[in-house]
């Protein structure tokens, strides 16, 4: 921290406030303390860049403004996000008119907060209209368009559409082997999805075999310490779970909790989940007083946050309910 404020103090030593390279110092220091999951330090220097752009529509404050909002979703702050995500999408427009990549990745990033909350009919309506202009833009052969591909499958997958999704995973998989290789983050994901698949469908032990796969890619891309990691650890501990292997489930949970505790804020959504997965499998080895804080612990953050269809509250709602009658406490 001392050696980032020392640069800052020596850039605008030497020159003004709003000169482009301090602006682009900036603007990587801002994403530094993103990708480490500083994301109050992050925000605080994107708003700064934001505020020294803002006046006019700018393809740079649009980026700015682009940037901030992403670190308010990684933060788990879904409505700040959107907000300036829609702000962002109706410049691009502006900027660059309604089919540019642009405008594409603003509706993704939309739809990324629709998917988070559970509302995953409007996160597909804005996947889908970002593919169509993505593969107008870029044709079918491209990573963009195996993003595209991806990121509605994923949608469709959450509402139980697995036949489309499967066909959609197919063509993403297939373009990102053969642009990036076998050992890429985005095949990665294209992998998670095949997994999730799997697991909706019964089918335990092709599920594992992806997961595994997901945490392999993971670990050999990103080292010891990365929240993906503790994503690909959480759904191989999902697949175990489904199996029933609940004793191997347990401890890939209890890293995956580490890893996001390590990496995310306390009360992110996705260690919230995660949480209440943990309880679930306790619940299953009935360890009913250690399953209650764990599902506990998840419940009261997806409350505050969740669509209220969403799974996840409705699993805890269930478990809580078992665990509470089994231990006496029937007014809980």
């Amino acid at each position: 921290s001392g050696k980032r404020a020392d640069l800052g103090v020596n850039l605008r030593g030497a020159l003004a406030d709003d000169h482009p390279a301090v602006r682009r110092a900036l603007s990587a220091l801002g994403q530094v303390l993103q990708s480490r999951g500083e994301y109050d330090e992050a925000i605080a220097v994107q708003r700064e860049l934001v505020g020294m752009a803002a006046g006019s529509d700018s393809p740079e404050l649009a980026a700015h403004m682009s940037a901030l909002a992403s670190t308010h979703f990684y933060a788990g702050q879904y409505d700040t996000a959107d907000s300036l995500n829609t702000l962002v999408l109706d410049m691009n427009r502006r900027l660059h008119g309604n089919r540019h990549p642009m405008v594409a990745e603003d509706l993704i990033n939309l739809g990324a907060t629709q998917l988070e909350r559970g509302d995953y009919s409007a996160a597909e309506a804005f996947d889908r209209q970002a593919l169509e202009i993505t593969r107008a833009w870029y044709g079918e052969d491209h990573p963009k368009t195996a993003a595209g591909l991806t990121l509605l499958a994923r949608a469709m997958v959450y509402q139980k559409r697995n036949d489309e999704a499967k066909a959609l995973l197919g063509e993403a998989l297939a373009i990102r082997q053969r642009v990036y290789g076998p050992m890429h983050p985005t095949v990665a994901s294209t992998t998670n999805e095949l997994g999730n698949i799997a697991v909706a469908e019964d089918r335990y032990d092709e599920a594992v075999a992806h997961f595994s796969r997901m945490v392999e890619i993971y670990r050999t891309a990103y080292g010891g310490k990365h929240y993906l990691i503790g994503v690909a650890l959480s759904n191989l501990a999902s697949a175990y779970n489904g199996d029933k292997q609940y004793a191997k489930a347990e401890p890939l949970f209890r890293e995956a909790i580490a890893m996001y505790d390590a990496t995310l804020p306390s009360d992110h959504t996705t260690t919230a989940i995660a949480h209440i997965k943990l309880g679930r499998t306790l619940l299953r080895q009935r360890r009913f007083t250690e399953a209650a804080p764990e599902t506990l612990a998840g419940y009261e953050v997806i409350l505050t946050t969740a669509a209220p269809g969403n799974s996840f509250l409705r699993a805890a709602r269930i478990d809580l309910a078992a665990i509470y009658d089994t231990l006496g406490q029937p007014a809980q």
